[in-house]
């Protein structure tokens, strides 16, 4: 399975290189022409909607500030010391086990998902 993916501008670019590697279709904030870095959380949870992309960032604005309904799905980089490697591969690990529609909510990408 694979998700249709919105990578806010703090993820680093190689977990969005990874994820494309994986099959995922993956934009980055700061290359959608609508968007760009520095836009604002309500323009990008926005996006998501309208695009059908599951948010991924690690920015906890999306948790406290905006509800659920705002966007489409959250993918919660809870811990940012997470190497790119290891996010891209727990994110692999949820589209795995969940399809996309059933993501509602925060998903929280975290190494509990991985079988090491």
């Amino acid at each position: 399975m694979s998700f249709r993916v919105l990578a806010d501008e703090n993820v680093d670019h190689r977990v969005v290189h990874r994820l494309r590697h994986y099959g995922h279709d993956v934009e980055h904030v700061e290359f959608v022409p609508a968007l760009g870095k520095g836009t604002n959380d309500e323009a990008i949870a926005q996006y998501s909607l309208s695009s059908d992309r599951l948010l991924l960032t690690s920015d906890d604005d999306f948790l406290t500030d905006l509800g659920e309904e705002e966007y489409s799905g959250l993918l919660f980089i809870e811990d940012e010391t997470l190497s790119a490697e290891r996010v891209s591969d727990i994110v692999y690990a949820i589209a795995e086990v969940v399809d996309q529609e059933d993501v509602e909510g925060v998903f929280y990408v975290s190494p509990e998902w991985l079988r090491d």
